[in-house]
């Protein structure tokens, strides 16, 4: 067995068919000499063919031939063994994909609920057929289209009913029913007709038998087989399935199975049934039994009906001294539960760093600017309970439904008397999801924490303060069953709950108000908050006095495969904050250009205009697909306009063209010569954020997490923007002091060589506590702290407001160095050192960063 590699800095690679465990392996030195110490990847199990993500998993027993297989997987895990290396997997607990290349799927839909497989899944199948919603119109107009057809696959010995690249496995007794009915065609039929009768009550081994059957006749008669199915009755055969098909727009109001968040395509597995537990389980669980993974990372871990239980299982499983990340939004003020993980993915840490870079009262101007416009209104939490509204009232109506269903079981008795109406019970279900301030409670089967309770009394709060009386009523019914629950349908109603709260704000907050709130796009990121857009020195001070004090190691990002925007674009926006005049300057020169490029009625509204023009400076120089792609999506999840359940390409269009030619119009050239001006001013203090923001990540309490590619200052948008390919051989040039980089490319790979080189070896910033340092006041606002481990010791200090109109001058580190000093009193000298006791940092970098031993 491999010995485990000690955390000190990740590395997140996204897998797919274009870049494979074989790729990765031939950067492992580079990894290496960076100073990574586990390579984290995404999902490696065989996912849906052509998965650029890995998430719409379709086997979770296997390894992902298009990635390598297990062959390339062990090999890549040994080559990364040999540099001390190790590897975080990511896995995915909650869901699998609804699809033909499902395995576990298709045994379901062949067996209906029992089927072995159909315990993995979280399908109510007392309502009824399972309903698959994946028809572009109604039944009866793709049968009358002749859409939908009949066939034998001889491959898996099944008949399938197939539509477009959909197929779907008839029950045992369909197939025998279509053998009877060609029985005198061939002998020999009705006894495999027989067979499969007989295996629809019986063992999957003997309906294994039958397959076999089926699969080994002859071309003859294959050929007369297909003649009996062309000529079968395919309504009623439709008719008698455990499945139904459905137009794809009955989802929003009626489904059967849980999902995940809106997605059809991935079916919610019940992972707290022991059985499923361990299928799902398997693969990694013996990995890293063998030494070929060493930690993992948990996807969606808020969809789970039991996150607590979940957490002790696995780890019992995996025993200690692996470490297990959660991905869990944590909502500022909010704690993680104290589960048995290593803590989360680091969204809140993200935005802690980001928020310390934010100016507040550059935000208010801005803000202030859309609001005199009539651009925004309401607050922002009045607004997102609006989106939160919409989501559950269109999207997720029919997980609301269902709710609603669980809710009346327990009310009956107040509806008799009159006390209550079945449309209050529906808008209380609606306003509790709606109020819920964090993304979910954890009560499990029989108890709840204080935590969960403090939940509840604020969602009853805030109904209590803006619902009618007749949904406050009801509302508190309600969360008397999630405080108190009686009955069976109590506890199911409370699990259901839970497990859709987070979707919902998911939903509603980050792929709704993300997109239609730009007053600073810095602010708008996953897991952040309107309401707390900036972190002031002592904030976070004791936050991560805390975070230390607690050993954390979880991780820090500056980028996932998840956020909104790359680090270096979130970084001239947060600079933007210190200069709320110049940008609105910015806006007045640019609107008789954005006038002149929208003529006529189609044309982007002045909220999706400033949208715009806000992304164009954060993200140029961007080309105009990349901006095509990125406005599609964005408008989309805005639904002010379009979405993606009812497309408005028109608008849509005419936003893309007025972006298309603010890049590269010849009638735009003003435009963008003011553009490039004011990037131009922007650049020294986006430079210092950017700079500075890096430096936090290294050095705070936690575990540094790397995403692909963002050693260089990274000007991405939203997926699919920022899992564009990575040139890797920029990368190992810029390793080898060779090739020709732009110096800011050069000066940030430099400074990220250097910290994670203080990492390397244990020490204050893996091991260390948290001690703020007393700076004095100056323009600049300098945020700085010590680690200390033993007599080991590293002060870090950077500027947290640059302010535009006062450039920080090139002797600002070395007086403040030197102010330092005569507090700190470590070196015997400045804090920048470039003996053997420090590390060597230019002096054109505004930052400190020194240590002793």
């Amino acid at each position: 067995m491999m010995k485990p590699p000690a955390l000190r800095a990740t590395y997140r690679l996204q897998f797919h068919r274009g870049f494979t465990f074989a790729d990765a392996e031939a950067l492992v030195p580079y990894f290496a000499r960076l100073g990574i110490s586990h390579l984290y990847a995404s999902p490696i199990t065989v996912a849906v063919p052509g998965s650029t993500h890995g998430y719409d998993v379709a086997d979770p027993t296997r390894i992902n031939p298009e990635l390598g297989g297990a062959e390339g997987f062990e090999r890549l895990a040994r080559a990364l063994d040999a540099h001390g290396m190790g590897v975080l997997l990511d896995i995915v607990p909650n869901h699998m994909a609804a699809s033909s290349h499902n395995p576990f799927w298709m045994e379901m839909l062949e067996r209906g609920p029992r089927a072995p497989a159909a315990r993995l899944f979280d399908v109510d199948w007392q309502s009824g057929r399972l309903l698959l919603p994946v028809l572009g119109e109604p039944l009866a107009a793709t049968l009358a289209a002749g859409a939908l057809s009949l066939r034998a696959d001889y491959d898996t010995g099944r008949f399938l009913v197939a539509y477009a690249d959909h197929v779907f496995p008839l029950r045992p007794e369909s197939v025998a029913d279509l053998l009877d009915a060609a029985a005198g065609l061939r002998p020999g039929w009705a006894e495999m007709a027989s067979a499969f009768r007989a295996s629809s009550a019986a063992s999957s081994t003997s309906l294994h038998k039958a397959h076999d059957a089926l699969r080994s006749l002859d071309t003859a008669k294959r050929a007369a087989l297909d003649t009996v199915l062309a000529e079968a009755d395919l309504p009623a055969i439709l008719e008698a399935q455990h499945w139904r098909l459905a137009w794809w727009r009955t989802a929003a109001h009626d489904l059967n199975y849980r999902r995940f968040f809106n997605i059809t395509d991935l079916a919610g597995v019940r992972i707290e049934d022991p059985e499923a537990f361990e299928l799902v389980h398997r693969l990694p669980l013996d990995l890293i039994r063998r030494g070929l993974v060493h930690g993992l990372r948990i996807d969606h871990v808020d969809g789970l009906l039991d996150p607590a239980g979940y957490c002790e299982r696995l780890r019992q499983a995996v025993g200690v001294g692996i470490p297990i990340f959660l991905e869990k939004i944590l909502e500022p003020g909010e704690a993680l539960r104290p589960w048995p993980v290593d803590g989360t993915t680091g969204y809140e840490r993200l935005n802690d760093i980001n928020g310390l870079f934010v100016n507040p009262q550059g935000y208010a101007a801005l803000e202030a600017d859309l609001r005199a416009r009539h651009l925004i209104a309401g607050t922002p939490a009045e607004r997102l309970a609006a989106a939160k509204r919409r989501v559950l009232e269109t999207s997720l109506a029919a997980e609301v439904e269902r709710l609603v269903g669980l809710a009346r079981e327990g009310l009956d008795a107040d509806i008799k008397a009159g006390d209550l109406t079945e449309a209050s019970i529906r808008q209380a279900v609606i306003a509790l999801l709606t109020h819920c301030p964090v993304y979910r409670s954890y009560a499990t089967h029989d108890a709840h924490d204080p935590s969960d309770q403090a939940i509840w009394d604020t969602i009853r709060a805030r109904m209590d303060a803006v619902e009618d009386p007749l949904t406050s009523a009801a509302g508190r019914l309600l969360i008397e069953r999630l405080n108190a629950p009686q009955h069976p349908s109590d506890r199911e109603f409370r699990g259901r709950f839970q497990q859709l709260s987070g979707p919902v704000l998911a939903k509603g907050f980050e792929d709704t108000e993300l997109y239609r709130y730009p007053v600073l796009l810095a602010v708008n990121e996953v897991g952040s908050s309107f309401e707390h857009v900036g972190r002031e020195c002592n904030e976070l001070h004791e936050i991560s006095r805390q975070r230390a004090g607690n050993g954390t190691s979880d991780l820090i990002p500056l980028a996932t495969h998840d956020t909104k925007r790359g680090p270096a674009t979130r970084a001239r926006l947060a600079a933007l904050s210190f200069a709320p005049e110049r940008w609105l300057a910015f806006l007045a020169q640019a609107r008789p250009a954005t006038d002149r490029l929208c003529p006529g009625e189609a044309s982007p509204d002045a909220l999706d205009r400033h949208f715009i023009l806000q992304t164009l400076l954060s993200a140029w120089p961007i080309s105009a697909e990349r901006m095509r792609t990125y406005l599609t999506k964005a408008l989309r999840e805005a639904k002010r306009h379009t979405s993606w359940e009812q497309p408005d390409t028109a608008y849509e269009q005419a936003a893309i063209d007025l972006a298309t030619r603010l890049i590269g119009a010849p009638q735009a050239v003003d435009f963008r010569d003011d553009l490039e001006r004011l990037l131009t001013e922007l650049e020294p203090a986006a430079r210092i954020v950017g700079l500075a923001q890096m430096v936090l990540q290294h050095t705070l309490p936690g575990t540094p997490d790397l995403y692909q590619g963002t050693e260089f200052p990274d000007l991405s948008l939203v997926d699919p923007d920022n899992r564009r390919p990575v040139d890797w051989q920029a990368r190992l040039s810029a390793l080898e002091g060779a090739g020709d980089l732009p110096p800011g490319d050069t000066e940030y790979f430099g400074l990220l060589r250097e910290l994670l080189g203080l990492r390397r070896h244990p020490g204050p910033l893996i091991h260390g506590d948290y001690r703020p340092l007393d700076i004095p006041p100056s323009p600049w606002r300098w945020f700085g702290f010590e680690r200390c481990h033993g007599d080991h010791r590293l002060c870090v200090v950077v500027p947290m407001r640059v302010p535009w109109h006062a450039p920080l001058p090139a002797t600002a580190t070395l007086d403040m160095a030197e102010t330092l000093d005569s507090r700190w009193n470590l070196m015997g000298g400045s804090c920048i050192q470039t003996s053997s006791h420090g590390i060597s940092l230019p002096t054109s970098w505004p930052l400190l960063i020194a240590e002793k031993s």
